[in-house]
C-alpha cells in the first residue's frame, strides 16, 4: 500500500488531528521529542557453566573498564576417579575461567598469586602494550607470593587463544592457563555447539580442559548441527595428532585468524602454543570420539583414556526424509537431450611451433 506524499509529509512534520465531539478537528503541533533512552549496558557478567568442562570467568564494569579477578593456587585436583595430583588452578579450577569480551573492550585483569614460588601471566597472541604482555624480568617484575598484580590492555586480536603462565612450563603442565576468547563485532564463526578441548601433557598428566578420560565432560550436539571446537596446546612438552571419529572437519581458523580457505581433514596436529578452530558437523548419530592418536597419550590395556573426549550426537530436532527410498527417476517425465555446444577450431602448430 502506498500513502499519498501530502499524507507522509504531515506524518514526518508531527502534526496530529484530534476530533472534536462535532465534526470540527483540532490541530495540535508536537514541539518536542523525547529522546529514546539508550539500551542499558551491563555491569557484570560470566559464571555460566560451558558444558565442556570450563566455566566463563565473573566481571564487573569499574570505571569504564570490564574488571577479572585470578587468584592462582595450589589445589588438590581429581583428574579422574580416584586419581588426584597436585594442581595449581585459577580460582578453584583448572583450567581457569574462560576469558571471553567483545573487540574493543578495554580490560582490568587482577593476577593474585597464592602459589608458594614467583609468576607471571601471558596474554597469548594478543596485541597490547608491551609492559602488560606478561613476561617476568623482561616487561614487567615478578609476581612473589602474596603479592597481586594488575595487568591493563584493549580487546583487539579476535578470535581464540589462551592465557597461561610464563614462568616455567611446570605451571602450566600443573594447569596455570586458561582459554581467552576475543569476539569480534562482525564476521564470528557461525556455530550451533561451541566447546574448548584445552589439551594438556604436564605434571597432571593427559588432560582435556584439566581431565583424564573417563572424567572428561561427554559433549553433546545433534546431526546436522554446526560444532565449534577450540583446541588448544597448552603442553607444556608435547605435540598432538587429535583425531575425531564420524567423518571430517573443517579448520577455519588458526591462532585466532580466519583462514581464507577452510580445509578438510580428520586428524590435526596441535602443536604447545597453538590454537585451531574447527567446525564439525555430524550426519550420524552415537557416540563419536576425539582423541590423540599417539596410542600411548590416549590407550591402556584398559580401554581408553587420558587425552579422549566423547560428543553423543543426538537424532535431528527435526526428522529428515530417507533419502535412499527415493526412485532413481520420476516415472513419466520426458528424458530431454542434453544440448551440444559446438567448439570453436583450434589452429594446428607446425613443427616448429608455428600456426599452419
Amino acid at each position: 500500500m502506498s500513502f499519498p506524499r501530502w499524507l507522509v509529509a504531515l506524518g514526518a512534520i508531527g502534526l496530529i488531528w484530534t476530533v472534536t465531539g462535532s465534526s470540527t478537528y483540532t490541530e495540535q503541533v508536537v514541539t518536542s521529542i523525547a529522546p529514546v533512552a539508550a539500551a542499558a549496558q551491563p555491569t557484570s557478567g560470566g559464571g555460566q557453566d560451558l558444558g565442556d568442562g570450563t566455566k566463563l570467568a565473573t566481571w564487573q564494569m569499574v570505571n569504564g573498564r570490564k574488571e577479572f579477578r585470578l587468584t592462582v593456587a595450589p589445589t588438590p585436583w581429581e583428574i579422574k576417579p580416584g586419581v588426584v595430583r597436585q594442581a595449581y588452578a585459577i580460582n578453584g579450577t583448572v583450567p581457569g575461567p574462560v576469558i571471553r569480551v567483545n573487540e574493543g573492550d578495554k580490560l582490568r585483569i587482577l593476577v593474585k598469586n597464592d602459589m608458594p614460588e614467583d609468576t607471571a601471566m601471558h596474554w597469548h597472541g594478543m596485541v597490547l602494550p608491551n609492559d602488560q604482555d606478561g613476561v617476568p624480568l623482561l616487561t614487567q617484575p615478578l609476581i612473589e607470593p602474596g603479592q597481586t598484580y594488575t595487568y591493563e590492555w584493549t580487546a583487539v586480536s579476535t578470535g581464540s587463544h589462551w592465557y597461561h603462565s610464563h614462568m616455567h612450563g611446570e605451571q602450566e603442565g600443573r594447569g596455570v592457563y586458561g582459554s581467552l576468547e576475543i569476539v569480534p563485532r562482525i564476521g564470528e564463526i557461525a556455530a550451533d555447539r561451541d566447546y574448548r578441548i584445552m589439551v594438556g601433557d604436564g605434571a597432571l598428566g593427559f588432560v582435556i580442559n584439566g581431565k583424564s578420560f573417563p572424567a572428561t565432560a561427554p559433549l553433546r550436539a545433534r546431526v546436522g548441527e554446526r560444532v565449534r571446537f577450540r583446541l588448544i596446546g597448552t603442553g607444556p612438552e608435547m605435540t598432538h595428532p587429535m583425531h575425531l571419529h564420524g567423518g571430517f572437519f573443517e579448520v577455519v581458523a588458526q591462532d585466532g585468524m580466519r583462514r581464507a580457505f577452510p580445509e578438510r581433514m580428520d586428524t590435526l596436529l596441535v602443536g604447545v602454543g597453538q590454537t585451531f578452530d574447527i567446525i564439525f558437523t555430524p550426519t550420524v548419530p552415537g557416540k563419536w570420539m576425539m582423541h590423540c592418536h599417539i596410542f600411548s597419550h590416549s590407550e591402556t590395556h584398559e580401554g581408553m583414556s587420558g587425552l579422549v573426549s566423547i560428543l553423543y550426537v543426538d537424532p535431528p530436532a527435526v526428522s529428515l526424509p530417507d533419502l535412499s527410498q527415493l526412485p532413481p527417476a520420476v516415472p513419466g517425465l520426458p528424458q530431454l537431450p542434453l544440448p551440444t555446444i559446438p567448439l570453436p577450431g583450434l589452429p594446428l602448430l607446425g613443427e616448429h611451433g608455428n600456426h599452419k
